[in-house]
């Protein structure tokens, strides 16, 4: 008798274990749940290879159709009947986007599941092998270059915390065959079916008819993944380059420098010094048009490009990027803090950690009745020669731009400012 053949493992749980045992060391699972089939199917099939229980299904609530409410509660009782809470987060998309409504709602989607996630948490989402299709097949309609067209990875750094997709390598086919295996039920968003949205344009009108002819799924996702790998080499070309371009902080690039190379190469290595500082670049048509007018700006000016919360802006022939303050929430308060007697530091809402050793650097030996505070203009700082100067004048001779003035941290006591965290 012929020895029986052991039965394949389940496609969805194969692909989600391989995940799970690749990446060993992140934290909390946070699992994007739309409600939908792909999403039900991911939190369905982590529920059998996670018995501790460490997801925690998030539910976006864009309010975008009638629907929303009802969507949301029933994640809730999807989630419970799986053996855990979901949490509702609501956001609100602006009505007329500048990036248009699918690409604001993606971001903020993202936004959301990231925020409060700790430090190697990871953000699960249920895309799948033809969601990889529908991208790479977008980003090509969009004439996207080589990021573009490296559609969606396996695994990626979103601010402190990671974003997976542990089924990207699933074929569609597999995971409709598990929610009918497991009579899974799910909620279908009505925006899916409306056609005036690429994407569901795509799916529904486009890839059914590549498929019956060329094996779609599965091609399209190879050449996602050979883009990827060319977007890698690339990227290990320019990073010397960046590195010799380097400014004198390590968020600018030597402006002069950057203009003294090919024309073919400036943006590539704009958008690689943007991506290496973890964000996302702005559209190749800006990033050209800001490369032109830094060509041909006058000595004097000082063009910026702002987009999606990042700025590049000049000062002194240096490139800057930055966050906007407005974007992260963390302006700098305006009444200042108090230092803890006795403490060895302070910590900043922003996440920055003032220590006494600074303050002994920067000439304050007694902490006893000590405020840092931030600017509010007109201030005159007292020098070690005991002369006060205007601190303004101090931050230009420094070489602080404008925008960074602002969060200087001040040492005040006794309503005199002694001193000021220059390096911070």
């Amino acid at each position: 008798m012929a020895p029986s053949r052991k039965p394949a493992p389940e496609p969805v749980v194969a692909g989600l274990h391989a995940f799970l045992e690749s990446y060993p060391g992140i934290g909390r699972l946070r699992v994007a749940l739309s409600g939908g089939r792909d999403s039900v199917v991911l939190l369905h099939a982590l529920a059998r290879c996670d018995p501790h229980r460490r997801a925690l299904p998030l539910h976006v609530h864009h309010g975008l159709h009638p629907l929303a409410d009802a969507q949301a509660d029933h994640c809730r009782r999807v989630a419970e009947a799986f053996g855990y809470r979901c949490r509702v987060l609501e956001v609100r998309v602006p009505e007329r986007p500048e990036e248009g409504i699918e690409a604001a709602a993606r971001r903020l989607r993202y936004r959301a599941l990231a925020r409060d996630a700790g430090a190697g948490d990871c953000i699960l989402t249920a895309h799948h092998a033809a969601d990889q299709a529908e991208t790479f097949l977008l980003a090509a309609l969009k004439g996207s270059g080589p990021a573009g067209l490296a559609a969606m990875p396996l695994m990626r750094r979103t601010g402190q915390c990671w974003l997976g997709r542990p089924l990207l390598g699933v074929p569609g086919a597999a995971i409709a065959a598990y929610a009918q295996a497991h009579a899974l039920q799910w909620i279908e968003d009505p925006t899916n079916a409306d056609l005036r949205f690429d994407r569901n344009f795509l799916r529904r009108e486009v890839l059914p008819r590549l498929a019956g002819r060329f094996p779609a799924e599965r091609r399209l996702g190879v050449a996602a993944g050979l883009q990827a790998e060319v977007v890698d080499v690339l990227d290990g070309l320019l990073d010397p380059v960046l590195d010799g371009l380097a400014g004198p902080c390590p968020d600018c690039l030597d402006l002069q420098g950057l203009l003294r190379e090919p024309v073919s190469r400036r943006s590539w290595l704009l958008r690689r010094f943007i991506t290496r500082a973890g964000a996302q670049p702005p559209r190749r048509r800006r990033l050209l048009e800001f490369l032109r007018q830094l060509e041909q700006a006058a000595p004097d000016a000082s063009p910026a490009l702002h987009w999606d919360g990042h700025s590049l802006r000049v000062y002194r022939g240096a490139l800057y990027l930055l966050v906007t303050a407005k974007a992260t929430g963390l302006e700098p308060p305006c009444e200042g803090f108090v230092w803890p007697p006795g403490a060895a530091e302070l910590h900043l809402p922003d996440g920055r950690v003032l220590t006494r050793r600074e303050l002994h650097e920067a000439g304050v030996t007694d902490c006893d009745g000590v405020r840092v505070r931030f600017r509010r203009g007109g201030e005159r700082l007292r020098q070690p020669d005991g002369k006060r100067h205007s601190l303004k004048n101090l931050m230009q001779e420094r070489g602080i731009p404008p925008w960074r003035r602002a969060r200087v941290p001040l040492i005040e006591r006794d309503g005199e400012l002694i001193g000021a965290l220059w390096s911070r």
